[in-house]
């Protein structure tokens, strides 16, 4: 009898400089973001920060006004 598998799609890491490229905004606000712990960084094998795209779209939405952490 064959096992099923089912697929898992991981969200890759991005270092600041990625997603502020994909965002289309300044590095330094999501430094400064990151730091002051308004989104999720995450320190991997080195003093390089990651963050994930996802998380970082959710902060924005949260932190406008009526916006929804969706």
């Amino acid at each position: 009898m064959p096992e099923s598998t089912i697929p898992i799609s991981v969200e890759p890491y991005l270092t600041i400089l990625q997603a502020a490229k994909a965002l289309g905004i300044h590095p330094w606000a999501l430094r400064r973001a990151a730091k002051a712990g308004t989104i999720p960084a995450y320190t991997l094998l080195n003093s390089r920060k990651l963050v994930r795209l996802s998380e970082v779209i959710a902060a924005i939405n949260a932190s406008k006004i009526g916006g929804e952490n969706v």
